[in-house]
């Protein structure tokens, strides 16, 4: 009894200089003398059954038994005993599961706060060189006689073309149907233009530059853009919340890529086409002018070939009006091979399908809430279950 005395009057005075208990209070809740506790504590005299209980009454976290076994750890030597593990969480396998399906069900009942998305995309692809290939022979022809293949090829980022602020803002002005029958343009659709609780409390106007601006920004968030660099299919996807509407601005989107490709890839041999046939007419004038020239020398002079002096004035306009016809006949090949090759790169890119209103929603998901949220749920327990062990 002496021993269990002095470990009962240890463990006292333990939880009183760890709880921050004065031994008067103790002693008082215990209904002994200062000076008692202070021999309990000591081991000089032994607690009785009445002490234990009201010392259980007052502090019950208080711990009398000494043979309380400790509980077996999770981590050994930085080792995870799966086995304790194991059964700590079937101890708990009742609140694991709970929270499991609890989390599951609030993750999908969120789903249905949800505005829904529809999602529609039309695919573009590269036209084939057939145009070029027909025309090979009369390139090889033409090399052959000492013509120059003009040399234009011009390459186009399309994910670039796509988010550009030319298309987002044509599509921003743009008049859409929904599936009701009701016209309406983007920025009213996402009512941009709408007055803030901000501006009506400062009494400011709505800056048209900014409404632009958000519509621009949001209508680049709408827009999804993937290309394949092996095939080269390009794939155009909008998200709207009306279905019709998601597949007019796809379909609008995609002919003006097709449109702006094709008009920049001819601009270049157009300009030259026109730079040569602007040449071309004012070295003919120049031709019939040194022709002319000529002729009228010739019919001055009969026998310019007996006089040295006059047959070297004919070998000026004679050789004047060889280079004059060399250029001309230059300028008219290479005028030949603009043509060519703005037949050849027109057009460049085809749109191979439109798109078309969907039929289903694209968001929210709610198999994937019930997947995300079911997991998180079952994470967060068992991580609870494991870190209160």
């Amino acid at each position: 009894m002496q021993t269990r005395s002095q470990t009962l009057g240890q463990k006292i005075k333990r939880y009183r200089l760890v709880n921050d208990i004065r031994q008067e209070d103790m002693a008082e809740n215990m209904g002994i003398s200062r000076a008692t506790l202070i021999n309990y504590e000591k081991g000089h005299t032994a607690i009785n059954v009445d002490v234990l209980s009201r010392i259980k009454k007052h502090y019950p976290n208080f711990q009398i038994d000494d043979e309380k076994k400790s509980k077996p750890k999770i981590m050994v030597n930085n080792t995870i005993d799966f086995k304790v593990l194991a059964s700590v969480l079937l101890l708990k396998k009742k609140y694991i599961t709970l929270m499991t399906f609890l989390f599951a069900l609030l993750g999908t009942s969120s789903s249905f706060f949800q505005n829904k998305a529809y999602s529609a995309e039309i695919s573009l692809y590269p036209a084939k060189n057939d145009v070029s290939q027909g025309l090979g022979q009369f390139q090889s022809l033409a090399a052959n006689l000492g013509m120059n293949s003009i040399n234009s090829d011009q390459s186009f980022n399309i994910p670039d073309v796509v988010k550009s602020r030319l298309i987002a803002s044509e599509a921003i002005q743009g008049i859409w149907k929904q599936q009701n029958g009701q016209e309406i343009d983007l920025i009213t659709l996402w009512r941009i233009n709408e007055s803030s609780w901000y501006n009506n409390l400062f009494s400011r106007d709505i800056d048209s530059v900014v409404v632009v601006e958000k519509a621009i920004e949001k209508f680049n968030r709408h827009v999804k853009v993937s290309e394949d660099r092996i095939t080269g299919l390009i794939k155009i996807s909008t998200i709207f919340k009306d279905p019709l509407i998601a597949a007019e601005i796809a379909n609008f989107i995609g002919n003006q890529v097709e449109l702006y490709i094709q008009k920049e890839n001819s601009a270049q041999s157009t300009k030259e086409k026109i730079f040569i046939i602007d040449r071309l007419s004012i070295v003919k004038k120049e031709l019939e002018k040194s022709e002319l020239e000529l002729k009228e020398f010739k019919e001055r002079n009969r026998g310019y070939e007996d006089s040295p002096e006059l047959f070297m004035i004919y070998s000026q306009f004679f050789r004047e009006v060889e280079v004059k016809k060399e250029v001309y006949l230059t300028l008219q090949q290479q005028l030949e091979l603009a043509r060519i090759e703005e037949v050849k790169k027109s057009p460049i890119l085809h749109i191979l399908d439109h798109a078309v209103a969907p039929i289903k929603k694209s968001s929210p998901n709610r198999k994937l809430y019930f997947i995300i949220s079911f997991f998180l749920g079952l994470a967060i327990s068992t991580l609870r279950v494991i870190f209160r062990y």
